[in-house]
Formats: structure tokens, C-alpha cells, sequence
């Protein structure tokens, strides 16, 4: 499989895009998002035959040699509307199909075999599917669909909130309607100004709104509508803050998914359509779980709206105080919002002219109590909990810039978190795809993970975020537009995926975390050899090399240009284009480049003294040092003479003591004590020769006694009278015969035993 340089992951050769770029969609001049990716699966939208290409893009990378087959999932209920987005819900079980004039979602279905396909890789599928408000569409001819998001609370990965052009978002549970929830005025009771508005539409039903062209046009053009929204982080409120708003417990079984995170349950929701055993599981507490749902109007204003999957009226609040404040409110053509889950929750809101602004969702401190309406008399707003607090403001541009820079291009901008790093989101548009790094992020969460002040020595927000133009796909103003037709992120490995109107694939690696590069360079450089260094070389060494850096940094990125191939450029488009890069070569490389020639001439120059002035130096060292070394031979005779003089004074010393010793009138203390020990020995001695005398002397005596007993028992003879020796051996032989009787009588008594 070919690889080239835009298209690292080889995507381009696969059949499922040759199948693709043949069924590209009719209207291919504005941005969509056609393709997307859940885990390891790639979902491509076959406009033409109104079904979902899909692929295990991560096993179809690994084995480049085979061929990798793709499935085809064909919806059971067909479409009547033109799909220009395709969601997938946070565990991947269902599909939205999303137009501007309807919604559809689609089953996915089960997963096994080897290669993790659906249904062991069967080639085609027929999904269930679901047609949502269809008649809803049919009878307003003007509404359309904005923004759709799956709820990241939902138990079952089925509720996906649907925002319409008439002020309302719709909470649906796949097929079945749950609530209607106005995020502004309603532009069926606006008639060339403002009038007296109805009741909000009952949640029990699907209800209809009649809207009109003109209608619909002067709400717009106030700004009142709304364009975008997303899902903040939760959080957990008093149950006594509003006894009307009620939310389900099912909402703790979704709180992990996609990068939230909460503590505590919510109350049990009044009217809930859950299954009563999955309510019997959960245990209520005294707090309440609130998702704050960020609403963005075309006029830039930001509202609120706390609300969990059965809450049936919800608290719009609003507009947010986005400070610091400016006269245009930071743009009146907002087109686009996400919040970053960070601490505290990012929101960037993005304008059709390319600017993006990066604000911090704080809370207020003295919220008030008293709440207003706008347009709509039945429609309370209360005042916001929070407010916006603008970091910095990054402009975007879209294309590259022609010879006539007075030529503005604008379009819808889209925005795209990514999942795997908080501190980087990506905007595709008409004319490519950037990537924009946000650096406080990281210092916010290094300044909440440090418990000590780190204020004083790491100041917040010293540094701006970073943007890159990745790819380009509009290099002139009256050049073809080749839009962005689906623009997803793949993960493990990182990268992205630009599916574009021209039919090319254009994939790139992707750095995880940029942190680490930056991380790795620093610890890289406190090497233990560089201590050593003197601070002349540190000077020399890293304020030149950042000075060249900084002067060769350019402010803007060179994308990579991918154009329509429709049509071949004109010669005056040729031109023009030629201009425009031999311009950039020349305003923003050749004069950094000159610039560095000329410092690095300069520091040369400066180098060239310095070592002049090194060796004049050396040559008076060198003087020195020979000084230096004669004087210490100097010294060394010296010494040795000095040292055998003391030796020869050691030695008389000695000597001296020794015979003033000798002629001292007493021992010295060693000596008496080693006399008084050989006169008690000597007298031990004697006393111990004399008990041995004595002993000795003993002994004898007792000798000649011993012997005259032992005469006198030798001469003395035992005799007995005849008589009784007669009678002893009687008596004798009576006993030998009465033992002899006894002897017989137990042999008797064992042998009967024995028998026995």
C-alpha cells in the first residue's frame, strides 16, 4: 500500500474511499461532516445509495498487504433529507444521521470475530432505524436543525438533544420524544417587531411550531437565535434550589462517560420513564446533579440552561457577563461553541471571520436573586450563575493571503475537541483545517495540582496559545472552493483523518501531548556536564541560540495546500498564486533569514575579540605560571632543608629524655608496679612449697599405717565349729531342693496355661 506524505496512514488506497469518491454528495461547496470515528471504527456516509460505509481502520492499517473489506449498513427506514452529519453515541451503540431538515438514528449492531467487525464481517447489514419528527419538518418548511449532541448521562446511550432554528432544543430517547426546552424567544409570535408571546409548547408531545420565512429572517437578523451549544462539565446542587426541576437518578450511570466526573447522585425524577427496577437500585441523596447546557446566539451573547435527561423546565440563564468587555461583544457573527472539560471548563466560541475566543467558565460570587424575560413574556430568564472571563482572542486565517489583502474571506467555522489532550481543539472550515494548542490549560491544572503559591515564580497566562494551519484548501479568492466533507481523529496511534470535496484523503500522525516534546527538551538540557560549564559559555551559548530562534520563529504556519482539481487554474490564478508564495518567501522568511545572517555576523565578530583578548590573556597566564613554578622550587628546597633540620632535632630530643631518665632516684611508676608483683609472686610461691611439704609429710604417715592394717588382716584366720558348718549345709541343701519343687510347680502352671 502507497504511503505518501500526506496520507501517513495509507487511507487513500482503500476501497471503502474509491467507493466514496464516487458517491460524493451533489452540494459539495459547503463544510460537512461526513465521516467520523468511534474507537477503531471509521463511518463514511455513502450519500448515493443512503448508506454507512464502515471499516476497522486500526486492523486495515496493520495488515497493508490484504486487501481491507468494508461493511455497508443500510438504514431499514430511509431518508427524506439530505445527511450532512453523521454523530456516534458515547458507547458507540447508535448512529445520528443529521441534516438541516431531519434526524435519523441508526442501530449499530453487535460486534465479534477476528477482525472486531459487525456481525463477523458480513458485507451488507440492514439497521433498524428511526425517522425522528418527520411530520414536524413537513409542516414548518423554514426549521432546521443546528447542532444535535448525545448526552453524555444518558443510562441507556440513547438521548440525544436536538437544537432547532426556532429557539428550542429537543430531547429525544431514539424514537421517543421527551421534552421541549425554549432556549429563547419563539419566532412564530415575532411580526415585524415585538408582540405578545404564548406559552411554551407542552413536553408531552411532539408538538409543532408554525414559523415563517420572514419570521425566522428578523429573528436572525437581531441575533437572537441561537447557532451552537455543548455540554459543561456537572456539578451538584442543593435539592432545595428549585422544587420544580427534577432529574433522574439514571444520570449517575453515564457521569464517566466522555471526560466527566461527579461525586454525588441525583434525585429520583417525578414522571421518569425508566424502568422501575433500575430506579428501586439507586439510593437518592441530598443533592441534585445539574449538566449545564452552554447555548451560543449569533450576536456573541452566551446563555445557560441547567437541565438533567428528565427535567421538564428547565433554568435558562443568561446572557453571561463576558468580561473583560469590548463594544462588539467579541464578535457579532458567532457561529460555533465547545466547552473543554479543564479546571475551570473552557469555552471557545468561534466567528465566521476566523476569530477564535478562549474564555474560563467561572462562577459568580454574589449571584442575584431577580430574573427578567426578553422578546417573550412567558419565557423567564434568570440571571447567570457564572460568567465568561476572555484569556485571549486568536485569529484564524482562512486561505492564504492573496496580492489584495483588502479581500476578506469568511465562513462557518466548526469546532472539535480533542479527547486525548485537553489543551488542543481543532476548527475545519471551507478553506481547511487548524489546530489550535491552548497553553493555560496546562498551568492551570500544574497550579491546582501544587498545593504551595507557585504565583510568584510561575506567573499564569505568561504565554499565548498556538495556532497551526494543518491543511489548505483555498489558496485564492476566485479559486474553486474545496470544502471539508468529514474530519475525524483517530487514536492509538494518534492522528487525523480530512475527507474533502475533491475526493482526497489527507492523513497526518499526531503528537498526543505537546507537553512532552517540551518536557524532553528541558530535562534534555540539565545534563551534570553542563555545571561544569563557566557562565561565559552559558551566556554565549543559550541566549544566542534563542535569539536565533526567536528571530527565525515565524508567527504564521505554511499549510499543506490541497486545491480543487476540478478545474485547472487560470494563468492570472497562476500568477497570483506564484506572487503570493515568492511575497511570503520574501516578507517572512528572507528578512528573518537576513536578520540571522546579520547576528550571527555580529556575535562573530564579537567571538573574534574575544579571543584576541583569550589570548593576550593566556600569554600573561602562561608568564605567570612559569613564575609561579619557581617560585615553588624554591620553596620544595626549602622545605627539605627545613625538614631535615627538624629531624635532627626529633632525634636529639630523644636522646635527651632517655638519659634524664636514667638518671632519675626513684623507678618510674611502671617499674614499682612490676617489683610489688614479683615480691607477691615470690611470697605466693613460698607459701605453696610449704603446704607441698606438708603434704607430702602426711602422706608418708599414712602410708606406714595402711600398711601395719593390712599385716594385722593377713595374719588373722576365720574358722566355724564343725557343728555349724553340718547345719549350714543342711539348711542349704533344704533350699536348693524347696527351689527345685517351685521351679516345677510354675513349669505346671505355664504348661496349663499354655493348653488352655
Amino acid at each position: 500500500m502507497a504511503v505518501t506524505s500526506t496520507d501517513s496512514f495509507g487511507f487513500n488506497e482503500l476501497k471503502l474511499f474509491e467507493v466514496a469518491r464516487d458517491c460524493l454528495p451533489d452540494d459539495r461547496k459547503k463544510t460537512q461532516n461526513l465521516l467520523e470515528t468511534k474507537d477503531d471504527m471509521l463511518f463514511v456516509w455513502n450519500q448515493k445509495n443512503c448508506s454507512v460505509l464502515v471499516l476497522n481502520w486500526r486492523a486495515a492499517n496493520i495488515k497493508r498487504d490484504e486487501q481491507a473489506k468494508y461493511q455497508t449498513l443500510i438504514p431499514s427506514a430511509p431518508q427524506n433529507f439530505t445527511v450532512e452529519k453523521i454523530l456516534p453515541s458515547t458507547e458507540s451503540t447508535f448512529l445520528a444521521l443529521n441534516g438541516s431538515r431531519g434526524l435519523s438514528i441508526l442501530e449499530l449492531p453487535r460486534r465479534w470475530g477476528p477482525n472486531g467487525q459487525y456481525q463477523n464481517g458480513k458485507e451488507c447489514i440492514i439497521c433498524r432505524s428511526y425517522n425522528l419528527d418527520e411530520h414536524l419538518f413537513i409542516e414548518n418548511a423554514n426549521l432546521e436543525i443546528l447542532q444535535i449532541r448525545w448526552h453524555p448521562a444518558s443510562p441507556t446511550d440513547s438521548h440525544i438533544l436536538v437544537l432547532l432554528s426556532d429557539n428550542s432544543i429537543r430531547v429525544y430517547d431514539v424514537d421517543s420524544f421527551r421534552h421541549v426546552w425554549r432556549v429563547g424567544p419563539s419566532p412564530s409570535l415575532i411580526n415585524g417587531g415585538i408582540s405578545k408571546l404564548a406559552t411554551p409548547s407542552s413536553a408531552t408531545g411532539a408538538g409543532s411550531v408554525s414559523s415563517s420565512s420572514a419570521k425566522l429572517a428578523y429573528l436572525s437578523s437581531l441575533g437572537d437565535t441561537a447557532v451552537d451549544f455543548d455540554i459543561a462539565p456537572p456539578r451538584v446542587v442543593s435539592a432545595s434550589a428549585n422544587a420544580n426541576d427534577t432529574l433522574s437518578l439514571a444520570v449517575t450511570t453515564g457521569m464517566m462517560r466522555d471526560n466527566f466526573t461527579i461525586s454525588s447522585a441525583s434525585q429520583p425524577a417525578s414522571g421518569s420513564q425508566m424502568s422501575e427496577s433500575f430506579i428501586k437500585s439507586q439510593k437518592p441523596d441530598s443533592g441534585r446533579v445539574e449538566w449545564p447546557i452552554v447555548i451560543l446566539r449569533g450576536d456573541g451573547n452566551v446563555y445557560i440552561l441547567c437541565a438533567g435527561i428528565d427535567t421538564d423546565r428547565p433554568k435558562l440563564q443568561g446572557p453571561i457577563s463576558i468580561l473583560p468587555q469590548v463594544d462588539d461583544n467579541y464578535g457579532l457573527d458567532s457561529c460555533s461553541l465547545v466547552v473543554i472539560p479543564s479546571l475551570p471548563p473552557t469555552v471557545i466560541i468561534a466567528e465566521s471571520t476566523g476569530k477564535t475566543h478562549h474564555a474560563l467558565l467561572l462562577e459568580e460570587e454574589y449571584p442575584t436573586e431577580r430574573s427578567f424575560t426578553e422578546l417573550d413574556s412567558s419565557l423567564v430568564i434568570y440571571p447567570s450563575e457564572w460568567y465568561l472571563q476572555v484569556l485571549e482572542t486568536v485569529e484564524l486565517e482562512l486561505g492564504l493571503t492573496g496580492v489584495d489583502e483588502a479581500k476578506t474571506y469568511s465562513c462557518p467555522i466548526y469546532l472539535k475537541r480533542d479527547l486525548l489532550n485537553e489543551s488542543r481543539y481543532f476548527a475545519y472550515h471551507n478553506a481547511g483545517l487548524h489546530a489550535i494548542t491552548l497553553d493555560f490549560t496546562r498551568q492551570l491544572r500544574q497550579f491546582a495540582e501544587n498545593d504551595e503559591d507557585l504565583s510568584e515564580r510561575y506567573p499564569l497566562f505568561n504565554s499565548q496559545s498556538r495556532a497551526e494551519y494543518l491543511v489548505c484548501t483555498k489558496a485564492l479568492q476566485t479559486m474553486n472552493t474545496n470544502a471539508v466533507l468529514g474530519f475525524a481523529l483517530l487514536q492509538s496511534p494518534a492522528g487525523i483523518l480530512l475527507f474533502l470535496a475533491s475526493g482526497q484523503v489527507v492523513t497526518m500522525d499526531l503528537i498526543s501531548d505537546h507537553c512532552l516534546i517540551r518536557d524532553w527538551k528541558v530535562k534534555s538540557s540539565g545534563k551534570p556536564n553542563s555545571a561544569t560549564d563557566s557562565p561565559m559559555k552559558k551566556l554565549l551559548k543559550d541566549s544566542f541560540q534563542d535569539r536565533i530562534q526567536m528571530i527565525l520563529k515565524t508567527g504564521t504556519t505554511q499549510p499543506i495546500l490541497k486545491l480543487d482539481q476540478s478545474s485547472e487554474p487560470t494563468a492570472q490564478e497562476s500568477f497570483e498564486l506564484l506572487t503570493q508564495a515568492t511575497r511570503m518567501l520574501r516578507e517572512h522568511y528572507f528578512v528573518r533569514h537576513d536578520k540571522a545572517r546579520q547576528e550571527i555576523e555580529k556575535r562573530v565578530h564579537v567571538l573574534r575579540l574575544l579571543k584576541v583578548q583569550q589570548l593576550n590573556e593566556i600569554a600573561q597566564l602562561q608568564q605567570e605560571k612559569q613564575q609561579i613554578r619557581e617560585t615553588a622550587e624554591r620553596l620544595a628546597e626549602n622545605y627539605e632543608d627545613i625538614c631535615d633540620k627538624q629531624s635532627a632535632l626529633f632525634k636529639r630530643a630523644q636522646e635527651v629524655v632517655r638519659l634524664a631518665t636514667l638518671r632519675l632516684p626513684k623507678g618510674s611508676f611502671s617499674e614499682k608496679k612490676y617489683a610489688e608483683m614479683i615480691e607477691k609472686i615470690a611470697s605466693a610461691t613460698k607459701q605453696l612449697q610449704k603446704n607441698v611439704d606438708q603434704g607430702k609429710q602426711k602422706i608418708a604417715a599414712q602410708q606406714v599405717q595402711v600398711e601395719q592394717n593390712q599385716k594385722l588382716i593377713n595374719e588373722r584366720a576365720v574358722s566355724l565349729p564343725s557343728k555349724q558348718e553340718e547345719i549350714i549345709k543342711q539348711i542349704i541343701g533344704e533350699m536348693y531342693t524347696q527351689i527345685e519343687g517351685f521351679v516345677k510347680d510354675v513349669k505346671k502352671i505355664n504348661n496349663i496355661l499354655n493348653l488352655s
